[in-house]
This record gives structure tokens, sequence and C-alpha cells, in this order.
């Protein structure tokens, strides 16, 4: 599908590769942005006429269904969304500070927001027959998880196959679906990691290039070598990312 010329919905895009697609993909297109942050989407583009913001709590699923309802309502032409919002607790379960409360955030920002905004604009393009694209950004990680982030890591294994089994149910639609397999990516979420990190710009670049031409899957930087090493070894590659 390509992507200009299009009414794009993206979550969590104040910040990191969110920010960095917004960015991007404002230059062709009307942007809706989905946040939390009031403040942050204010400062970034409360004086650019094509990117409308929507405050939301994507922990909450009353919150994303009503956002959901206010943008359809706004701008029923909405053709594509990205779904981008993520958050990363890495507690062991084992440790003292590990908290029942961060399975649940974890669990709704991570799947549940991405699955109802997903059911939601499907009715709504299937009662449009629209040309439209769901995007959703996953990790390596749900892959080849890693010792730290139980929970982040088995909400992206579920994305990813979510994502795989949404495509077979929309194969005969107007609807494509695409996962962006992303590896480290420089963001407030792996600040004081070891290891190379890509930049965010480069990580949209990837990801825009991948939805304009119609890659079902599209393997962001050195995730492009995944298939051929888990051909040859998939268990230096497991250990590999037991540590990431």
């Amino acid at each position: 599908m390509d992507a200009n010329n299009q009414t794009i919905l993206i979550t969590g895009g104040t910040s990191g590769i969110g920010l960095a697609l917004v960015n991007q993909l404002s230059k062709n297109n009307c942007i809706l942005v989905l946040a939390r942050s009031h403040e942050k989407m204010e400062t970034f583009f409360g004086s650019i006429s094509n990117i409308h913001c929507y405050c939301c709590d994507l922990s909450s699923q009353t919150a994303v269904m009503h956002a959901l309802e206010c943008i359809i309502r706004d701008h029923p032409n909405i053709s594509i969304v990205i779904n981008n919002a993520g958050i990363q607790y890495t507690p062991l379960f084992t440790a003292d500070d590990f908290t029942l409360k961060s399975i649940n955030e974890e669990l709704q920002v991570n799947l549940y927001a991405p699955l109802i905004i997903s059911a939601i604009l499907i009715k709504h393009w299937r009662h449009n027959n629209q040309q439209s694209a769901i995007v959703n950004i996953s990790s390596v990680l749900a892959i080849f998880p890693k010792t730290s982030a139980a929970v982040y890591c088995a909400t992206k294994a579920a994305l990813h196959n979510f994502s795989r089994a949404l495509s077979y149910q929309l194969e005969n639609t107007c609807t494509r679906v695409h996962e962006a397999i992303l590896p480290l990516v420089d963001t407030a979420m792996t600040k004081g990691r070891a290891g190379k990190k890509i930049s965010t710009q480069m990580a949209a670049t990837e990801i825009i290039a991948g939805i304009s031409s119609n890659k079902k899957i599209i393997y962001v930087g050195k995730t492009k070598w995944i298939p051929l090493l888990v051909r040859i070894n998939p268990s230096f590659v497991a250990n590999m990312f037991k540590k990431y």
C-alpha cells in the first residue's frame, strides 16, 4: 500500500520510533496521533495543520474504544493504523520489586490495545470497502526472548502470531496486515543498554519502505539476518538473545 496521501493513525507518536514515524509520514499524509501526554502532543504538533492529536491512556480498554469512536467520527477516511506504542518493565519474576500491576499494564498497552484498535477499524473498513492496512510494530524478542523482560517478550510473541493469523483472515479483503520486526533501537526504553543500536529515524524509514513495498513481515536493520540464522543455527541465536 502506498504510504502517501493517506490518513494514518500512529499510537505512541510522541517519542521514539512513533515520533520518527510521525515526522517522516506527516510530509505527505494526514497524521492522527494517539498518545497519553497531552502536553507532549501540544509541544510537538500543536501548530501543524495536518497532524491531529487524541489523548488516550492505552492501558484502559474503555479509553481506547472511546478514542477510536472519536477518530472514526472525525476522520472516516482513516486508511492505515500503525500500532507502535509499547512499554517494557524488566524486573524478574523472582525479584523483590516485581509487582502484578506491571503484568497488566504491559498486556494492556502492548497487546490488548492493538487488538482492540484493529478490530474496530476492520469493522469500519469492511463497511466502507476501503483499501487499508494494519501495521504492528514488533521485535526480534517475539521470536527469541531475553531473560529480563518475560512479559514484554510474551506480548510481542502474541502480537507476532496475531499479525500472522489476522493476515490469513483478511487475505481476500481490502485490508493488508504488516508486522515490523525491530532490532535494538536507540529509544528511552533501551537507554543504558549495551549493544549497537539503530536510530529511530532509520527504523522509521525502513518501516515505511516495507509498507510501501507491501511486505507482510518487515525485517528492520540487523533482523534481516534472522531467517537465515534460524535455519543455520537456531540454538546459537537463542543463546545470543538470552542476554539481549
